[in-house]
């Protein structure tokens, strides 16, 4: 009677985790970046972006120019053979100089850039993100994974085509 008592007990206990264990888990899938792409607004960030490295590229050949042209200058004058050590030394000094701003410009409008588009994104990447979730919620999913970063997947949902409708993308 105490061993039938106790199985009893046991599989009153276990029965909530049995049928937890067997929840299903659902998985959903979407290429992030095919959505992001087609976005209303996402054209206009890339022009800016674009305007935006259009300038520095700029900028950045101009000072190229302007070294090539001294560098061009000290140059002949190494040849020549005219100009004393001291004069020497001191264009050498001007040139690499010039070289390190060069390079210098060129990190920072790299990071400037690269600030300019992530500010601009993250209203639209916080919107899909949002979808995402709510899309997972109402369906139940327990993962959502982004396709551009898997190598390899068979089963799960496309949700792209629901997060679109909940963004309003047609």
């Amino acid at each position: 009677m105490k061993k039938v008592f106790i199985i009893i007990v046991l599989a009153a206990l276990l029965c909530p985790f049995a049928s937890f264990a067997q929840q299903k888990v659902k998985f959903g899938h979407l290429d992030y970046g095919e959505i992001i792409k087609v976005m209303p607004g996402i054209d206009t960030v890339q022009k800016v972006v674009a305007d935006m490295q259009a300038d520095l590229q700029a900028t950045g050949e101009e000072m190229a120019k302007e070294f090539q042209k001294k560098n061009e200058e000290y140059q002949q004058m190494v040849s020549k053979g005219t100009s004393s050590p001291a004069v020497l030394k001191i264009k050498e000094d001007e040139l690499t100089n010039m070289y390190q701003r060069i390079q210098d410009f060129s990190q920072s409008a790299e990071q400037e850039l690269q600030a300019k588009q992530m500010e601009l994104l993250k209203p639209f990447q916080e919107k899909i993100l949002e979808a995402i979730k709510e899309v997972a919620k109402e369906h139940s999913f327990t993962y959502i994974f982004d396709t551009s970063m898997l190598t390899y997947y068979e089963q799960g949902e496309d949700i792209a085509a629901k997060v679109k409708q909940k963004l309003g993308i047609k």
